[in-house]
């Protein structure tokens, strides 16, 4: 029992690998671009991918599933808290910009806890018999 995995090249972190996650187990990493097989130890397995503190939504997968690793809406958040700290940040002065610096800091991370980094798909959900 095997899945494929494809992970997106225009996916965010492209400089690290991936790491896969089956049944809460880590099993083998993946690259940018790069396609991969996994062998299942059982039907309806949990997979899940993981990067530093990011993470991805967990995904039930059976044998012959072909799962699309993308963007999740956790980026959206990130990228418009980045969107809202700029600004503010070049009208302040002295202390202040640190202050809102590390304010912009702490909500990037807990965002990056708190919400799926990444997203996984099942493109081509094979039916069981």
């Amino acid at each position: 029992m095997t899945i494929t995995l494809t992970r997106s090249p225009y996916v965010a972190g492209s400089l690290l690998k991936f790491k896969i996650w089956l049944n809460n187990k880590p099993i083998t990493k993946i690259a940018i671009g790069e396609e991969k097989t996994v062998t299942l130890p059982e039907n309806n397995s949990i997979i899940q991918i993981k990067q530093f503190s990011g993470k991805s939504n967990t995904l039930r997968v059976n044998d012959g599933d072909h799962v699309e690793i993308s963007n999740g809406p956790g980026l959206r958040w990130m990228v418009l808290l980045a969107l809202l700290f700029v600004p503010i940040v070049t009208f302040l002065d002295g202390t202040a910009v640190l202050i809102s610096l590390l304010a912009a800091i702490t909500c990037f991370f807990i965002l990056l806890i708190k919400t799926d980094s990444f997203k996984l798909t099942i493109i081509n959900e094979h039916p069981t018999s």
